[in-house]
């Protein structure tokens, strides 16, 4: 028969009886495999070691990487097999986790060709992986999308509004500038695109957050969360990071329009909007030059009306100071996830529900950005100058609430539409009907339209939290 040293082979045993086969395990197989090991520092993996390794971590949480990404390798089981530190798992460079484990879980991890290391299954994520990294209950974590701006041009963001969508900044002194950079040539990522804060003019605080929908956020009393992030700044920086909660005093979906009261002096959290709080405790960070995973785990209560994750500078950023942050997540559970995006459509939809607009996804709105740049269009029903009502607008995908709609002349430096055919502008622009489907938009003509002409503007439909 097949040696049974190679025990992951499959085996026919037809020449032992039961019993003398039941007596090979225990004795022979198991004492084998057996590789209960006490860590006190890094343990780096190779090929040669054992696929079973039944780990202790001592004297703190201790790091496992795994052996360089090669088509020979073999699969790991890793078990935390001790009472109190954590086991991570990290790839051989140890620059990206791929799941923290707590005493008592465990890990099955597989080299694929194309992909690299991936988690097969884990008892950290409560059944097999692929259930948890479709879970992130935060959008645009990978910070592809900033539809209010020209993504990779650094744009300064009003206090307390959007910088990339869904994440909502304020700041202690003006101003706070944002951008989208290509994470393609980071070490460290595996994301698309990473977002930068830069701080300009003052010295200051800078504070960003996503806000969780009511509707996402109810269903998570009562459990435990992970809000996570990589994280580097242009020196070595303290960031505070933290799950927020609007309190059950609060009204649903409403939060403060002033988010934070105070900022406070250094090393001193900020004073929060009315009935918004930290939940358990917010934790430092210590983020340098380079890419490091990072994260806060917390037991949501069970009377939360959202759950807001944020992180924010314990001491003033100098002008030029800058954060840049990465792969954002928030699952269930209390250890880390790799990396795994949405399909780029999926993700642009979920967005969507929050912002949408006519104009290119990366084009900043603006007034005069040209005729056919992807503008509503109506045909003007009467000739005149009288009032042209529209047909629907349909919003890409339904929003939260009926949106505040703005316009924006595509020929012309107004907000008004604009008679494309005769190449004049309308007035008296008027929103009526919006919904969180659609909207209908009516206009005075000009004096020169003519029926049937087509008039045209660009439209943002903004319903964000």
């Amino acid at each position: 028969m097949t040696d049974l040293t190679d025990f992951t082979k499959t085996d026919l045993v037809d020449d032992h009886l039961a019993a003398d086969y039941l007596r090979l395990l225990p004795g022979t197989l198991l004492a084998l495999i057996a590789n209960t090991e006490t860590l006190s520092a890094t343990k780096e993996l190779a090929d040669s070691d054992c696929q079973i390794q039944s780990l202790t971590a001592s004297g703190g949480d201790q790091v496992v990487a795994m052996p360089p990404e090669a088509t020979t390798n073999h699969w790991y089981m890793i078990e935390n097999a001790g009472g109190s530190n954590s086991v991570i798992v990290k790839d051989d460079s140890e620059s990206t986790t791929f799941i923290t484990l707590s005493p008592g879980d465990w890990v099955k991890m597989m080299s694929l060709t194309a992909t690299g290391w991936v988690i097969v299954s884990s008892k950290a994520l409560s059944g097999n992986a692929s259930t948890v990294f479709y879970s992130n209950l935060l959008i645009n974590g990978g910070f592809d999308f900033a539809q209010r701006q020209a993504p990779g041009t650094l744009t300064t963001i009003a206090d307390n509004k959007y910088s990339s969508d869904r994440w909502r900044v304020t700041r202690e002194n003006a101003d706070v500038q944002y951008q989208r950079a290509d994470a393609t040539g980071e070490t460290g990522l595996t994301s698309f695109n990473y977002g930068i804060w830069k701080k300009i003019t003052n010295a200051g605080k800078l504070h960003v957050c996503q806000i969780v929908e009511g509707l996402n956020s109810v269903p998570l009393r009562g459990k435990t969360v992970i809000f996570q992030a990589k994280m580097k700044a242009s020196s070595s920086k303290t960031i505070r990071m933290a799950v927020l909660e609007l309190q059950t005093a609060g009204t649903i979906d409403t939060i403060p329009a002033t988010l934070v009261t105070a900022f406070g002096a250094d090393s001193t959290d900020p004073t929060l909007g009315a009935n918004v709080a930290v939940i358990t405790a917010a934790e430092s960070k210590s983020v340098t030059t380079s890419w490091q995973s990072f994260s806060v785990s917390v037991a949501v209560p069970a009377n939360s009306k959202n759950i807001l994750c944020a992180f924010w500078t314990d001491a003033d950023f100098a002008a030029n100071d800058t954060l840049s942050v990465a792969e954002a997540g928030l699952f269930l559970g209390s250890s880390i996830v790799p990396w795994s995006p949405r399909f780029v459509r999926d993700e642009l939809a979920l967005v969507q529900r929050y912002y949408s607009k006519t104009f290119g996804l990366d084009v900043a709105p603006a007034q005069n950005v040209g005729l056919n740049s992807g503008e509503y269009h109506m045909p003007a029903p009467v000739a005149g100058a009288v009032s042209q009502r529209g047909s629907k607008f349909v919003h890409p995908v339904p929003m939260r609430i009926s949106p505040t709609v703005t316009t924006y002349s595509p020929a012309a430096a107004s907000a008004e539409f604009y008679d494309g055919t005769n190449s004049v502008a309308c007035t008296a622009i008027t929103t009526v009907n919006a919904s969180p489907s659609s909207i209908q938009i009516q206009c005075t003509g000009n004096a020169s339209t003519t029926a049937g002409a087509s008039l045209r503007v660009h439209v943002t439909a903004d319903a964000e939290l």
